[in-house]
């Protein structure tokens, strides 16, 4: 949690939403000017594939409650170890395995922490007592449950007809309209939501790009816990932050969800634990979810989830953290519903986590809220109340569902809910251009609405997230841009101007003198004029451009360049193009 204070709010810049990118630059380099020149056109997308959706017929279901961490659940699995071995001692791993009574199951490849198995039949404390002690060994820890974060629920009592986003509240208490005038949202921002799966929901059909079920080792992120609850908890922050909008169906997303719009990663890291009624992800898990989704280009994760208020600090969970937010990824995560203090709740009270307390329909802390360290920024959560008079509890409004009908609506009330409306009030501003997760919480932070006491504080943080204000306050652009090009080695020479791609990956660039060229997609996301880690970047060579030409069709994947990878420089001044 880095940036805290605030700054003041600044006027919403009213803007309207780009369609089709057409900035033309002067033409340099080969084509020299008044040379002929031709044009090139296609889309740029992120590597991820789409998955599929099915349709089923819409409902709104009853649902008692939404189970959250037993009493008497377990900490940690009883037979697993997270270390980290010395850099220096790295040759040796498998001998300090042996020695502790355990054996290796994997490694992460990204920091260099292993989930080993005991082995030996000991106890677990024996085991990481003996790992402990070992010089060679930077530390070792259990590897921790983790549980989701809700409140009870109650249905909707409309029907399912009629258009649900005046049922919406918690929009309009961010402020969310005034912020939809600058941006909707780009298919070029993906969200992780890291979560216990997401059904085939219809307002989520298109929305959702490649995942992957870190429980069962495969790419269908389909939920599998036996409680009603946690099956749809996934569905419901996914539909949160991108909801298929005015579709004339359903509910609407913070980021407008639809064609060219923003994108969510499904990441399940949920399963059954050893009673088979209790639905927990671990430490391993969620480490594997949070390096896949930096990986794999999301630019924001969502953990509506977390640990026991009393501690269970885990440095390989950390670890993974840092990684994700070096490349350029901001992490939210929910504060919990406990309504105790959260300065030793993780993932939320992690450095370079963005943690999120709820709020009621009067702006007010909603009962549950865990208040602390750990509190950054706040938004809806909702309480079971009926203060608008509605005929509904005054919860948040999203997608939920079951295996058998995915196709359901629910009010859910708890942190869980407010996180996904700053994860997508975050992608909102990304895609007009905002990126670093310091800048983007800056932002956030910078414009929210003081609520309690004056300034920064336990309950809210910065206060409440103010959408049109976010989007309206002045901040580094660096919006995704498409120029032809060579390439010889790490060194990329311009051979015509640069144009900004639209929110829906759509680019048109002109003046390009003829000749076959290479055309690049790249988002200088730290803004010092490389391509280097954190960046999205691709490349498509071998594009013939003819004098007075179209060439059509052009498609770029961008991918998130890894940290450590050595960067690509531009011939000459880039910036001025």
């Amino acid at each position: 949690m880095p940036v805290q204070g605030r700054a003041g709010v600044a006027a919403l810049r009213q803007t309207t939403v780009l369609v089709v990118a057409a900035l033309v630059a002067a033409a340099c380099g080969a084509g020299g000017t008044g040379a002929a020149t031709g044009s090139i056109s296609g889309t740029v997308s992120v590597s991820v594939a789409l998955a599929s959706a099915q349709a089923a017929a819409p409902r709104i279901r009853a649902l008692s409650t939404v189970r959250a961490a037993p009493a008497g659940a377990p900490l940690a699995v009883l037979d697993e170890v997270l270390v980290k071995v010395r850099p220096g001692a790295s040759v040796q791993a498998a001998e300090i395995h042996r020695q502790a009574g355990a054996i290796e199951v994997k490694r992460s490849l990204r920091t260099g922490v292993s989930l080993v198995r005991v082995s030996s039949g000991e106890p677990l404390a024996t085991v990481l007592a003996r790992y402990r002690s070992d010089p060679r060994v930077a530390y070792a820890e259990p590897n921790y449950y983790r549980y989701g974060d809700a409140a009870p629920v109650t249905p909707a009592q409309t029907t399912p007809n009629d258009p649900l986003y005046p049922l919406q509240w918690h929009y309009a208490n961010i402020n969310l309209p005034g912020a939809w005038a600058v941006t909707a949202g780009s298919a070029l921002v993906v969200v992780a939501v890291l979560d216990k799966g997401i059904l085939p929901h219809p307002d989520l059909s298109g929305v959702t790009v490649g995942g992957f079920d870190f429980v069962d080792n495969d790419a269908d992120p389909t939920p599998t816990c036996s409680d009603p609850g946690d099956v749809g908890h996934g569905t419901h922050v996914a539909g949160v932050i991108a909801a298929l909008t005015n579709n004339s169906a359903g509910v609407a997303g913070v980021n407008w969800g639809g064609a060219g719009r923003t994108k969510i990663m499904p990441l399940r890291i949920f399963g059954p634990t050893g009673s088979p009624s209790v639905c927990a992800t671990t430490s391993a898990r969620i480490i594997d979810a949070i390096e896949y989704a930096a990986d794999h280009s999301a630019r924001v994760i969502n953990m509506s989830f977390g640990g026991p208020l009393a501690g269970a600090f885990s440095q390989a969970e950390q670890d993974a953290v840092n990684y994700a937010y070096n490349t350029g990824v901001l992490l939210v995560a929910s504060v919990g519903n406990s309504n105790g203090d959260c300065s030793q709740r993780y993932p939320a009270a992690y450095a370079n986590v963005l943690g999120v307390a709820a709020t009621t329909i009067t702006n007010a802390k909603a009962s549950y809220s865990n208040v602390g360290g750990c509190v950054d920024l706040a938004a809806p959560g909702g309480e079971s109340t009926d203060l608008n008079g509605d005929g509904n509890i005054d919860g948040v409004l999203s997608t939920f569902g079951s295996v058998a009908n995915p196709n359901d609506y629910l009010f859910l009330t708890g942190t869980s809910a407010a996180a996904p409306h700053v994860a997508g009030l975050a992608a909102l501003l990304i895609a007009r251009g905002v990126t670093g997760p310091a800048a983007i919480q800056n932002v956030m932070q910078s414009t929210a609405i003081d609520l309690g006491s004056p300034g920064f504080d336990s309950t809210f943080g910065a206060g409440l997230v103010d959408a049109a204000s976010a989007l309206g306050a002045p901040a580094a652009t660096h919006l995704v841009r498409v120029f032809a090009g060579t390439i010889a080695g790490t060194t990329i020479t311009a051979r015509s101007g640069m144009t900004t791609v639209a929110p829906s990956g759509t680019y048109f660039l002109a003046g390009v003198a003829p000749g076959t060229w290479t055309v690049f997609a790249w988002q200088d996301t730290n803004g010092n004029g490389m391509i280097d880690g954190g960046d999205l970047y691709g490349a498509a060579p071998g594009v013939l451009v003819q004098a007075g030409g179209m060439t059509a069709g052009v498609n770029v994947a961008v991918t998130e360049v890894p940290l450590g990878t050595a960067p690509r420089t531009f011939a000459g001044n880039v910036a001025s193009r």
